[in-house]
This record gives structure tokens, C-alpha cells and sequence, in this order.
């Protein structure tokens, strides 16, 4: 999977200029068709572009919990723990970022933001211990970095209830810094008590690699102002273990719970672009 990404991102930050694409004639867009430069009103190419978006992004990879790395205990009391998917440990990201863009030429941009992320953790069933359901809570997904990437416009195309749209696949790179994670309110249900800790260290705050391949298109609203809608795959790397706790006393039989945090996402983004 983490493979097949890499290759479609790196496919984005190519530009794709081997594909021909990028005849802007007709495009409603205000282009000219007579030479290189893109113009607003008639005017040059206009370089520097502000951009705002903000949408979802739905959890479709990752593991939070690695539970198969914990060897499992027959004796009294036993405990026997499970794989949980980022899917089943959070909500639905939600994410906004600003930034802007410049214009190499009519068809293709260098981007760059800054964007905040946030995701509610779940009670989740992680296991069992003492022959019962081991139950507890993610803290927050909370996450904010920088971007940097590579944008290729392809020929604009007529739809309806708009003038036309502007396909554009994009590719990105970036960091993001992820706020330390814990499993809290750890409970049996039913309720017994065969000596389990109320809440593990999981993860420690830090930055990790970010990496994204969308599509999109974009539409224009105003003279200077086109709105656009974009999805694709979105992945962040994996997060460091804390096992502070683990490694006190008797929670040792955790140990190796904590081994992922890796996450990948599809996007569903609205973004606003405005060029100067």
C-alpha cells in the first residue's frame, strides 16, 4: 500500500508534462491561446495566487493499536489483545489550511500551507483480560504542519450549471506535528478488576513525514476568484512509542501495544483560490 502511494505521489510532483496536457483554448478561464502567459482581465500572467480550504478526511488505513504484538497470557489473569484500525480509534479528521501558490506557468504551480487537523478519539475494545472485554478511549488526533508541492492543470472542459471546469492532479510533501496519545478510562465491561491500569502512555508529540497525490478541479466564480473541490490519498507517518508506561512494574505485559500510528486518509476538500 505504503508503495503504491509513494508511486502516485511522486507521479503528481512530476507535473505529468510528458502526458501533453495543458492547451488552455477556450477554457473560460480567461487564457490566451496566442502565447505563454495566463492574463485576468486581459492582463499578464498572474503569478501569486492566496488560497484557503477546508474539509474531511476519512480514515481508510493505519493501525493504533498493534495488539498482535503483545504475546498473549493464559495464566490467571488472562489477556489476549487485538489490531485496532485508525478507522475504529477516531472520527472523521476534520482540516483547514491557508497558503498560496505561484504560478510557473499557465498550467502548472508550486503550492505551499499550513493546516490544522483534528480527530475525536473512540472507546474502543482493544482486547480481553480476565475473560472480558478490555475497553478504552484515544485521546484526540490533533495535528498541524506545513506543505509544500507541485500542480498541474490539464485543458478546461464545459459543465453544467457552470462555465466550465479545470481538471489538475497535485502532488505534496510535508510535516506535521501530532500531539502525544493515550488510552484512557481503561475499564473491563462487565466490571471486575484483575489489576489494570486506568490509562497507558501511547505515543509521544512529534513531527513525522506527510505526503499526499490528489485530483481535482476548479471553477471560476468571479474575475479573480475560482472555487475548486479535490480528494485523493493522504498519508502520515508513523508515531513514536512512548512506553513510559509500559515499562513500570506489572503494565509490562502491554509492552509492544503501541507500535503503529502510521495513518492514511482519503481527503474531500473544498478550497477557495484567489490570484493577484
Amino acid at each position: 500500500m505504503r508503495i503504491l502511494f509513494c508511486g502516485v505521489a511522486a507521479i503528481a510532483l512530476s507535473g505529468c508534462s510528458w502526458m501533453g496536457f495543458g492547451n488552455s483554448a477556450n477554457s473560460g478561464y480567461s487564457y490566451k491561446s496566442s502565447n505563454a502567459d495566463c492574463c485576468v482581465g486581459g492582463q499578464t500572467l498572474s503569478r501569486w495566487n492566496i488560497e484557503a480550504a477546508s474539509g474531511a478526511d476519512f480514515n481508510v488505513g493505519g493501525t493504533a493499536i498493534t495488539g498482535s504484538d503483545v504475546t498473549p497470557i493464559v495464566a490467571a489473569p488472562s489477556l489476549n489483545l487485538v489490531d485496532v484500525d485508525m478507522d475504529d480509534a477516531y472520527e472523521t479528521m476534520y482540516r483547514s489550511s491557508v497558503g498560496g501558490s505561484y504560478a510557473l506557468n499557465p498550467n502548472r504551480k508550486i503550492t505551499a500551507q499550513a493546516f490544522y487537523s483534528r480527530a475525536d478519539g473512540n472507546e474502543v475494545v482493544w482486547g480481553t483480560q480476565g475473560g472480558v472485554d478490555l475497553r478504552g478511549t484515544m485521546t484526540d488526533y490533533k495535528t498541524y504542519g506545513v506543505e509544500a508541492g507541485l500542480r498541474q492543470y490539464f485543458t478546461p472542459q464545459r459543465a453544467p450549471l457552470v462555465n466550465s471546469v479545470r481538471p489538475y492532479i497535485e502532488g505534496r510533501l510535508g510535516a506535521a506535528h501530532v500531539d502525544g496519545i493515550s488510552l484512557v478510562n481503561i475499564r473491563h465491561v462487565p466490571n471486575t478488576s484483575p489489576n489494570t491500569p486506568t490509562s497507558l502512555a501511547m505515543y509521544d508529540g512529534g513531527w513525522v513525514p506527510t505526503a499526499s497525490g490528489l485530483i481535482g478541479v476548479e471553477t471560476p466564480l468571479f474575475n479573480r476568484m475560482t472555487l475548486g473541490i479535490e480528494t485523493g490519498i493522504r498519508y502520515s507517518g508513523e508515531l513514536q512509542s512512548n512506553n513510559t508506561d509500559v515499562n513500570a512494574g506489572f503494565n509490562n505485559r502491554y509492552a509492544g501495544f503501541n507500535n503503529g500510528g502510521d495513518r492514511y486518509s482519503v481527503p474531500l476538500t473544498i478550497r477557495g483560490r484567489y490570484r493577484f
